[in-house]
Formats: structure tokens, C-alpha cells, sequence
């Protein structure tokens, strides 16, 4: 068998399948999620710049882990089950277990190795000695991103007619440098489609189409953009592409949280509208970053921007803080500035000029910030009715903790009250123990008294020399006092010691740790008999006054906090239960998550904010070497970027720094807010980015399609007060935006991918725009921005609703229930953007479960038939007209003369399908039905016979599809119906 030692030399030997060349979202789950992991459990023992190789294995670059060690193969590559890596982790072998001392890793590291391994095992490290310094290079430093922003002269061009706008000019110059030419325009349906779409993500209207077809004037495209750009749905989806980025979720995520019963945010939702709000209300870009960041820390602001600060505060929820400050940073780094600062927090970013004094001056900076235990109230409802229900609801739940809460803390307390003696001994045997036989003797003690191991551990806590209760025994165990000089002391007025515990030493000479501890059996027993008393009157205490002596109280609740009933509150309940040993929760049990499902779905609850705050003492943070929390470095002060400051960068002064580190985001001096946002909006029009990379535009991006233009493009956005309106315009009105996806075989050849924008790039719906496009299309869609249950409609947004179950919402998808940590089947089959982290540019996918969605949902059936019912559609006969209307809410366009050929030939034959279908089922009825009667008899107490019959009627009765809805649903499944031309 392969001993542990031997195995642990060779457990991260890696095969040849490992991937030469990395792709930037497997270097991002590299740096992320593997090296942490690596650095903070193995460097230890396997680290060249530690000089610790243990069995000849390096992991801390990618030759010492081709190399491995004394072993061989322990990775296969692309197979995880194959791979003693991932069987040792597990602890799947006993004698196969890494680390072997110390805590296994969790199920989520242990997760996240597994998946690394399944991709391929994709390392992008270099030799340690290369990695040092690699991207604080002058050449790293000289990239085209960090260069300040200056606006280009506009080209000239030969075709200068062609130009409307300067963005024509910046994309006519490379097509003329290539010989190519622009395709023809998109027709008038096509274009009103597509903005439509780009600014609403909803279909135009038949009556929309109408107008614009009827208007011949040259401004009639730019009524429509203002048109659009106007609507209080433009808000809803922009705010969408945001929330992609901003990893916005209703839940805190993580296999962790998952389990917990409270896991949900229950006012996520009030971040997702104040975004919703910016949009519509074009809050220029530099205020929307400095409301997210510091919202508290801005003179003048309202109470209703501190929902902003949702931004920080929605991600997803680590057992460790420090994984939460690095989703803080992540976040904000890739959000805003378009960079991957997260890769610097084991070592010096291997590609952009970040070093780890970087990522440490951010780290003190979210470090020194934290949630208050109150959050900002937004708003009440005006329904008395619904206040009030919720009011007695919430009530009766908190009452339910609190009790549970007293009834706990009596169990446990009393637990230790009858033998403290026995619990002090043990405990101290146990947790001092230099030998084999002073464990056992412990265990023994533990197994004859039937002790509570995790009761002796919090009692253990509370050993220190200053502790009230246990002091004394402290000074003699751990201080090696002698006990006539620790007896002495709690004579004295100034002894700090509980005069219950001083009177049971009063007159004794103990010697002996069990001596000592015998004295407080004598002082825990003389409060036994008022214990339920003390209780009791703190459960009852409603003016916060308790009317109990509180050298009694301090005995009765040790070694945990009673707390009056007045100053209880769910978040006071929620910190002190946290700190519980975990057996004491699970007796609690508390009904968190019920009040957490009531404040997120009551109609009649507050709303308030997700809010952050400065710590009282903001601090620096020091570097952790390698990313190990216990390995610390020098202290670095908060500041921002070096590479985007000015000369070296300054320490912030203000608090945490959040406002100053928000400043320096949106200031026209920094090369990398402008250029990344309008990076992006490019990419939401043309379906993609002038890079194709829109969270990393560092030194390891792609060069810019069109390096002029987006430069041209950021000075304009900064230069219109930062307006993302006036910036859509712009970009809608050109000639590039409007030209049609005609295609030219011959450039299909030289630009395949359509760099050079010669033609309009085919998109396809996102899910929030397929679902609500089958709502627009089956006239469901409630357009409200909100409608609260008992009618009235809100300002804004709401609580958030179910999308993919029955009976589903048909509000906007954007309202829709996020769970990050159980994201729905059908919302990950459309390419939902995975809410862990940072996603500006969602993938695009063609599975067949989309295909198998549209064919086979209720939903998608319930469209077709909701289309033909429509009064435009059901009030005419004639099949040519039918099919036109239904053209125009499908595709938002007139059929062709071909079209409404082919789909009158479609009816036909369908129509003679189903007669014929509908006679067989007929003659399967009748014959069920003469078989039933045959065998009547033969069926005494049985109804076999009768459910035939019944199965069988219920094919003939159930409406089956009409030629018509059949026609529609056939249009709803076509390419043309999820896709954008």
C-alpha cells in the first residue's frame, strides 16, 4: 500500500495533457480559485522560494509541478476520478489524505481542484524566479489601456457621404484600408427591431412598426432612439447588463450557504432597483460609481442612495472574511477598471503591473469597512392592513427565537452547573496534555461524567486570568501562581472576581487542579436553585432594566451572554448564536430563515439597504505572503493603483478610503473607467467589444478592433458629463449601427469575424429577452415596473418573483429570483450569467435544451395559443391576413408573398393531420370502451376498466394545438423568432 508520506511527494505530478496555453477565463479560475488553495495548504512543504521540498516536489510553479516528485503520476489531466490528487484531497484513502495535519480543505476548494483538474489542469505560472517581477515591467506599464484617454482626429475618408456621424468615419478608415466596402442598409422592420431589442430588450410593437414605416422624414430614426431612450423599460435592461457585473444575487450562494435555512438576502432587490433608477434617470457614470462605493460618504445624499451600496455587499458569502474582502475587490477591480487585481493577492500579477502592495492597500480598505447591524430603512408601505399583518407575523417568529433562544442557554448552563469540576479537570487534561496517558485519562473523565465536548470547549474560553468567574483557576493552571497569593487577592476591595466564587474559596487551601475545581462546584451550586428565576427575568425584562443580582446572573449564564428580552433583537440573536459550538445551533434551530422569507415576499415589509460602513478603526492591511493569513509581511497603506496614479500613489486619510478610492475611479484622469464602459456598450450593440474581453482589457487582452474609436468614444462620454444616453445615441445613429447582416462571401474569407464591422453582426436573445419577448407576444407581459399584491404599483422594482415554476410571474425577467447558489436548469440552459463573480459577456450557446424548452414547455404552448386568441389575429379569416398579424407579433415584420405560401400549404396539411388524428383517437375510445363491457364482469371491485376509459377520453378532450397554434408555435421555435439581425 502507498504510505501517505510517499504519496504526498508525488500528489500534484501532472500528465501531458496540460494545457499550453491557458485561456483567460481558465487563468482567472487559476489565480481565483486553484492558487489560493495551493498557496495556503501546500507552499508550506512544496515551495522552491521556501526551499521546502518535501519527496522532491515543488508546487509553486508550473515546471515543479510537471516535475512532481519521488512518487510519480498522481494527476491525470482531464480526469479527476483517475487522479490521486483528488482522491487525497477527499480523504477518500486513509492513507491517502492531503494535507496530512491539519484541517481537510473544504467541499468547495475540494471542488474547485476537482474542476481544475477536469479542464485540463491549466497552469499559466512560470519558473519562480521569472515570476517576481513579470508584470511590473516597463512594457506591461506601457499598454495601450494605461495610457491617458485623448480624443483622435477624425479620419478622412474617400466615401466622406457615407459618414453621418464620427463613428462612421473611425470604421469606414479600416474598411477602406482593406479594399472593403459597408453592407447595404437594414431595412426600416429590421432596424426599429434591433434597437428596440438593443434599448428595451423587448419587440417592437405592431403599432410601433406602423409609425415608423409611415414616417418618410430624415428624423424619424431619431424619434425612435429618443422614443426608446425615454421608456422606463430602457432602465430595465441596461440595469440587467449591470447587475451581470456587479455579481448581483438574492442569495449569499456558496455550498455553505447553500445548506443554511437563511440564506437569502432579503433586500438584495433594493440594490437591483436604485440600478434600475440610475438608468432611466441617466445618472452620469462618475456619480454611479461613487454612490456604489461610498454612498455614506457623500455630503448632501439621500436615503435613498445608500441602496446603492448593494454593490459591495451582494456577493457571494464566505466563512472566511478575507475570501469576502477578495470578492469585494474582484468585484470593483474587474467592474470598473476592467482588471483582474484578485490574481495579485498570493504574488506580484504575473501579467499586468500589479504588484502585492496593490492588492493589500484595497484589502485595508474593505477591510476597515463593515455591515452595520441595522440597515438603512428606505420605505414603509402606505397599506395599513399589510403593516400590520406583517408587523404580528415578524412578531410571532421572533418571539419563537427568543424563546428557544432561553430555553437553550437554560439547557446548556445547566449542563455545566452540575458538574463544573468535571468539566474543568477533563477540559484542561485535555487541552494541555504532553502524553498518551494524559489524553486518555481525559477521555476517561469525559466518558464516565458524560461531558459535552463542545460545552468543555466554550468553558475552556473563558480561562483567562482576568475572567470574573474563572480567574483564579486561570492564575494557578496557566500563571503557576501559588493559591495562597491568588486566595489573598480576592480579599482585597479591588479583586474583580465574582463575590460568589470568592466566598466558596473563602477559608480553603486547595492545592491540587482538582482541588480548585472542586471549590467551584461549591460556588456554581449556591445559584442552582435561582437559575430558572434569573432567566426568567431576563425573558421578561421589556424596559431593558434587570431586576437580578448580577453576581448571581453571571454565575447562571456562564460560559455564555443572557440578554435581555428588550435588547434582543434578530440581528443581536444572529451574532451571539453565531459564536455557538454548532450542536448548540442545531438544538436552537432558530426561524432565521423564516423571517428572512417573510421580509423578502410580505408585501407589507419594510424595505432597507444592503449598506456598508466604516469600522470605527479603519486599518491598514499587511501583505500576506504567498496569500497565507498567517504568514504576514509589512503593513501597506490604502491607496489606490500604482500604475493608475499619478507619480506614487497617496494614502487615504478619510475612513476606510472607500470615497477616496471611489474618486479616483471616476476621475477623467483615470485611462481605464471611460474606455471600459464604453467598451462594453459598444458590445451590447454590435455583440461584441472593441475587446472581446470586457472584465480584463490588461496586457494579456486582445489589441482594440478599432484603437481610435473607442478612445474617440470615451473622451465623448466624459466630455457629455458622462451620459450613457447621449453615448447610445451617438453609437445608434451612425451608419454603422444601421447597416444590415448581408453578407459578402468574399470578406467572409479575409474577416470571418466581422472585426472590421463591414456588415451587422447576428445576435442571439438573451433569456431575459426570449422570456419576455413569449410574454410581449402572448400580451401577458405586465409592463409594470411594479405591481404589489394587493394592487397598488410602487415607484420602482420590488420584491423579487418566480420566473421558471408554476405558477410563474409575468412581470419583467429582470424582477426575477436570483439564486446564486442553485441557479434554475432553465435560466443556466439560456446562458444566465453565472452570479459568482464578475460577468460582463455571457457566453452564447446553441444546447439542445433550448430547442427542447421552446417545443415541449407549457409556457412556450400557452404562447402559441394566447397569439392566435389575440383580437388582431382571432377577428380575421382570410389565412394570408391571419398570417401576416401573426408575422408582425412574432417577427415584427410583413411575410413575404413565398412566407404566406409556404404557411398556408403548412395549415392545410396540418389541418388534414389532425382530422385524421382526432378519428383514430375515436375509434381507441370505442374499442376501450366495448372492451370495458366485455370484461365487466371479470372486474368485481375493480377500476382498471374505468381508468382506461378515462385516460383514453382524455386524449379527445384535452385541446390539442389547432392548425393555427401549431403554425405559431412552429414560428416561435424558428431561428428568426431568438435571434437579432
Amino acid at each position: 500500500m502507498l504510505s501517505r508520506s510517499l504519496f504526498l511527494t508525488g500528489v500534484f505530478m501532472a500528465s501531458a495533457a496540460f494545457a499550453a496555453d491557458p485561456t483567460p477565463e481558465q487563468i482567472q479560475f487559476f489565480e481565483s480559485k486553484v492558487r489560493p488553495v495551493l498557496s495556503a495548504k501546500c507552499y508550506k512543504c512544496h515551495s522552491l522560494e521556501e526551499g521546502k521540498a518535501k519527496g522532491g516536489l515543488t508546487l509553486d510553479s508550473k515546471a515543479g509541478l510537471l516535475k512532481g516528485g519521488d512518487t510519480g503520476d498522481a494527476l491525470k489531466a482531464g480526469d479527476p476520478d483517475g487522479s490521486l490528487m483528488i482522491q487525497a484531497i477527499g480523504y477518500k484513502d486513509k492513507d491517502l489524505q492531503m494535507p496530512p495535519k491539519g484541517e481537510k480543505l473544504t467541499n468547495s476548494e475540494i471542488a474547485d481542484l476537482t474542476a481544475w483538474v477536469k479542464m485540463g489542469a491549466p497552469d499559466p505560472r512560470k519558473e519562480v524566479a521569472a515570476t517576481k517581477l513579470t508584470g511590473l515591467t516597463d512594457k506591461a506599464r506601457e499598454h495601450w489601456a494605461f495610457q491617458p484617454v485623448k480624443k483622435p482626429a477624425i479620419p478622412l475618408v474617400k466615401n466622406r457621404a457615407w459618414c453621418v456621424t464620427p463613428v462612421d468615419a473611425f470604421v469606414l478608415q479600416q474598411l477602406e484600408a482593406k479594399g472593403m466596402v459597408p453592407s447595404p442598409p437594414a431595412t426600416k422592420e429590421a432596424l426599429l427591431r434591433r434597437a428596440t431589442y438593443d434599448l428595451l430588450g423587448l419587440p417592437p410593437t405592431p403599432q410601433e412598426i406602423y409609425a415608423f414605416l409611415a414616417d418618410d422624414s430624415p428624423q424619424a430614426f431619431v424619434k425612435v432612439v429618443d422614443r426608446l431612450l425615454a421608456s422606463p423599460h430602457y432602465g430595465e435592461r441596461w440595469a440587467r447588463y449591470w447587475l451581470d457585473s456587479a455579481r448581483y444575487s438574492d442569495t449569499t450562494g456558496g455550498e455553505r450557504n447553500a445548506a443554511r435555512a437563511d440564506y437569502r438576502f432579503p433586500y438584495a432587490w433594493t440594490y437591483r432597483d436604485w440600478v434600475i433608477k440610475s438608468f432611466n434617470d441617466d445618472m452620469p457614470y462618475d456619480q454611479f460609481i461613487l454612490q456604489q462605493l461610498a454612498a455614506d460618504k457623500l455630503p448632501k445624499n439621500t436615503t435613498a442612495n445608500a441602496a446603492a451600496l448593494g454593490f459591495i455587499t451582494v456577493g457571494e458569502q464566505f466563512e472566511n472574511a478575507n475570501d469576502v474582502i477578495n470578492d469585494r475587490i474582484d468585484v470593483v477591480t474587474k467592474g470598473f477598471l476592467g482588471l483582474t487585481v484578485s490574481c495579485a493577492r498570493c504574488h506580484d500579477h504575473m501579467f499586468d503591473p500589479i504588484p502585492t502592495e496593490d492588492y493589500y492597500a484595497l484589502h485595508g480598505i474593505f477591510a476597515s469597512t463593515i455591515e452595520p447591524g441595522e440597515q438603512p430603512l428606505l420605505g414603509v408601505t402606505s397599506d395599513v392592513k399589510l403593516a400590520e399583518d406583517f408587523k404580528q407575523k415578524l412578531a410571532a417568529i421572533e418571539q419563537e427565537n427568543r424563546t428557544k433562544y432561553y430555553d437553550v442557554i437554560s439547557e446548556q448552563t445547566a449542563l455545566f452547573r452540575e458538574k463544573p469540576s468535571a468539566y474543568l479537570v477533563a477540559g484542561h487534561k485535555r487541552a494541555q496534555a504532553s502524553s498518551e496517558k494524559d489524553q486518555l485519562e481525559a477521555d476517561q473523565i469525559i466518558r464516565d461524567q458524560k461531558l459535552d465536548v463542545q460545552l468543555m470547549r466554550e468553558v475552556l474560553r473563558e480561562l483567562r486570568k482576568d475572567d470574573p468567574i474563572l480567574g483564579p483557576l486561570a492564575r494557578f493552571i496557566n500563571g503557576g501562581e501559588k493559591p495562597a497569593v491568588i486566595l489573598a487577592d480576592l480579599e482585597k476591595p479591588e479583586s474583580k472576581v465574582n463575590p460568589l466564587v470568592a466566598g466558596a474559596f473563602k477559608g480553603a487551601t486547595p492545592k491540587t487542579l482538582e482541588e480548585f475545581a472542586k471549590l467551584y462546584d461549591k460556588a456554581f451550586a449556591s445559584v442552582g436553585s435561582k437559575a430558572k428565576d434569573v432567566v426568567q427575568a431576563y425573558a421578561t425584562a421589556q424596559s431593558g432594566a434587570v431586576t437580578v443580582d448580577a453576581t448571581m446572573a453571571q454565575l447562571v449564564e456562564f460560559p455564555f451572554e443572557l440578554v435581555a428580552v428588550s435588547e434582543l433583537s434578530t440581528n443581536r440573536l444572529r451574532q451571539i448564536s453565531g459564536n455557538w459550538p454548532q450542536q448548540m445551533q442545531n438544538k436552537a434551530n432558530f426561524s432565521f430563515a423564516k423571517i428572512n422569507e417573510l421580509l423578502l415576499t410580505h408585501d407589507g415589509a419594510p424595505s432597507k439597504a444592503m449598506a456598508v460602513a466604516d469600522a470605527m478603526k479603519p486599518r491598514d492591511s499587511q501583505v500576506f505572503i504567498r496569500g497565507q493569513a498567517d504568514v504576514r509581511g509589512d503593513s501597506v497603506p490604502r491607496r489606490f493603483l500604482e500604475v493608475l496614479s499619478d507619480g506614487r500613489p497617496r494614502a487615504f486619510k478619510q475612513g476606510s478610503g472607500r470615497l477616496e478610492l471611489a474618486q479616483a475611479i471616476a476621475s477623467k484622469k483615470n485611462p481605464l473607467t471611460a474606455r471600459v464602459l464604453v467598451n462594453r456598450v459598444w458590445m451590447h450593440h454590435f455583440g461584441q467589444g472593441f475587446v472581446r474581453t470586457p472584465d480584463d482589457i490588461g496586457t494579456q487582452s486582445e489589441a482594440p478592433s478599432h484603437p481610435e474609436l473607442i478612445d474617440y468614444l470615451s473622451h465623448y462620454f466624459m466630455e457629455q458629463g458622462w451620459s450613457q444616453k447621449k453615448l447610445h445615441k451617438l453609437i445608434m445613429l451612425s451608419k454603422v449601427y444601421q447597416n444590415s447582416s448581408y453578407k459578402n462571401a468574399a470578406y467572409e474569407v479575409s474577416d470571418p469575424e466581422n472585426r472590421l464591422l463591414w456588415r451587422a453582426n447576428i445576435r442571439r436573445l438573451d433569456f431575459e429577452s426570449l422570456r419576455d419577448s413569449l410574454l410581449v407576444y402572448s400580451g401577458q407581459l405586465d409592463r409594470a415596473l411594479v405591481r404589489n399584491a394587493n394592487g397598488t404599483i410602487s415607484p420602482a422594482g420590488g420584491q423579487p418573483v418566480n420566473l421558471t415554476d408554476e405558477p410563474y410571474s409575468y412581470r419583467r425577467s429582470v424582477y426575477g429570483y436570483i439564486d446564486r447558489g442553485n441557479l434554475p436548469e432553465l435560466m443556466s440552459s439560456f446562458d444566465f450569467s453565472n452570479p459568482e463573480m464578475t460577468n460582463s459577456a455571457r457566453t452564447t450557446t446553441i444546447v439542445p435544451q433550448q430547442a427542447l424548452f421552446l417545443m415541449n414547455s407549457p409556457m412556450a404552448v400557452d404562447v402559441a395559443r394566447r397569439i392566435i386568441a389575440r383580437p388582431e389575429v382571432a377577428s380575421v379569416r382570410e389565412d394570408h391576413t391571419r398570417i401576416l398579424r401573426i408575422y408582425e407579433i412574432i417577427f415584427q415584420r410583413q411575410p413575404s408573398p413565398t412566407e404566406i405560401k409556404v404557411g398556408v400549404e403548412f395549415l392545410t396539411a396540418e389541418n388534414r393531420a389532425q382530422t385524421a388524428l382526432v378519428a383514430s383517437m375515436k375509434d381507441n375510445v370505442e374499442k376501450a370502451q366495448k372492451d370495458v363491457e366485455k370484461k365487466q364482469s371479470e372486474m368485481m371491485g375493480r377500476n382498471d376498466g374505468a381508468k382506461a376509459i378515462q385516460n383514453e377520453g382524455k386524449l379527445v378532450e384535452r385541446r390539442s394545438l389547432t392548425p393555427y397554434e401549431t403554425y405559431a408555435h412552429a414560428l416561435i421555435l424558428s431561428n428568426e423568432a431568438s435571434y437579432i439581425n
